[in-house]
């Protein structure tokens, strides 16, 4: 059980009943993905398929996506060398707390991702400005391609944001809101570095950091997608979802200090459940942009018609057999995250919690009869704020069987 931590919820989560969400609990469960994966002949070969691509996941081969896949956080990250990193950092002079910079990530989290903007609730109150920071900087780049009329124009962002981190890092951030929080982000933690550096002497965390790597490689994988290429394997489909989504885990991982290898195997596996997840839940906004997310080797397996899909997205037995496909590789990665975390430091709790949106998405899709087209499944969850403050009670975040 873990101790009552100060945490402030949102006035939404107030006002939710607990006792009606502790009612839903007693409900029998769905099939689960597996199970289901299994009656249809299916489990053997994806669940293979999912483990031998996550048993080279420490790093070291060329992605068929046509570039290297990460290597450690701990190695690229601050793995004791925070002190040598911080003194090849140009010397800031102190900048006041951007306030309406700091509102202005608040409020596009809130709106943007709104699942995120909860689970920020959850970390310690003097971090909670650093977490919008990096998920506004997540949101901001995310966003691009669709703003854009161009790919040209959608490069020339990424190469903005590319110098506004060289920018950031030396202390002379541009006059941009998400900019200038995380300059400030980096102020603070160099502050709290200075006020409690002993803390950390035989402590099983370390000195909050953040990695400028990070925040490049999610910035090369969101270019790189500019172009809406179909992912022709599932593994092409885990590699942009270790770059985008595990980057911005890794870095919240710094940011509160947890070294663990475990926890990089756990935020690994979550990186890759969260980006299939969030791929399935846009399928309908990608059908009316014309854009396919399920890997082609999965569509041309099931005989999925791209073309009749587009002209008219309706579900068929085709559809739904190549989502469940889909749906199997992130419920086998959110059930191997969840393995890593017995014996994960607190402080790593509130980084993957982002997890739970993603067990729900899938336990409504799996209700659907995995049709990703079915708008019940778009809805937001009403109880999810009760559901986020029940698992951080219990300790256990997830419930994959």
């Amino acid at each position: 059980m873990m101790k009552n931590s100060t945490i402030r919820l949102s006035h939404e989560t107030v006002k939710l009943s607990i006792s009606s969400f502790l009612v839903s609990l007693r409900r029998p469960s769905a099939t689960t993905v597996l199970t289901r994966v299994a009656r249809r002949g299916h489990a053997t070969a994806s669940h293979q398929h999912v483990h031998d691509h996550n048993c080279n996941h420490d790093h070291g081969h060329e992605h068929e996506h046509g570039h290297t896949l990460k290597q450690s956080p701990f190695t690229l990250g601050f793995n004791g060398d925070s002190q040598k990193r911080r003194s090849n950092r140009h010397p800031r002079e102190p900048m006041p707390r951007p306030a309406k910079a700091v509102e202005y990530c608040q409020d596009l989290v809130r709106k943007a991702d709104y699942e995120g903007f909860l689970c920020t609730q959850f970390f310690p109150k003097h971090q909670q400005s650093t977490q919008m920071a990096l998920r506004a900087f997540n949101i901001e780049l995310a966003s691009i391609r669709e703003s854009v009329s161009n790919t040209d124009i959608g490069r020339m962002r990424m190469q903005f944001w590319r110098d506004s981190l060289d920018k950031i890092f030396a202390g002379t951030p541009p006059q941009q809101p998400v900019a200038l929080s995380l300059a400030y982000a980096l102020q603070e933690l160099d502050l709290h570095h200075q006020q409690h550096h002993a803390q950390y002497t035989g402590s099983s965390l370390v000195e909050p950091e953040l990695s400028k790597i990070w925040f490049k490689r999610i910035i090369n994988e969101r270019e790189q997608n500019l172009s809406d290429p179909q992912f022709m394997t599932i593994g092409q489909m885990e590699s942009y979802s270790e770059n985008t989504f595990g980057s911005l885990l890794y870095l919240q991982l710094e940011s509160v200090g947890v070294k663990s290898l475990e926890a990089d195997h756990a935020a690994s596996h979550l990186a890759k459940a969260m980006g299939i997840t969030t791929m399935l839940r846009a399928f309908p906004f990608h059908m009316h942009q014309d854009r396919m997310i399920i890997p082609a080797e999965i569509t041309a397996k099931h005989n999925l018609s791209q073309e009749a899909l587009f002209r008219k997205p309706t579900i068929t037995p085709a559809l739904q057999d190549a989502t469940l496909e889909v749906a199997t590789a992130a419920h086998v990665h959110l059930a191997t995250a969840q393995s890593y975390m017995t014996n994960l430091p607190k402080e790593a709790l509130p980084v993957l919690m982002a997890g739970i949106p993603t067990e729900s998405y899938l336990k409504r899709l799996e209700k659907a009869d995995f049709n990703p087209l079915d708008p019940s499944i778009q809805q937001r969850e009403w109880f999810l704020p009760a559901k986020l403050w029940y698992r951080w009670r219990q300790g256990q975040l997830y419930d994959i069987k």
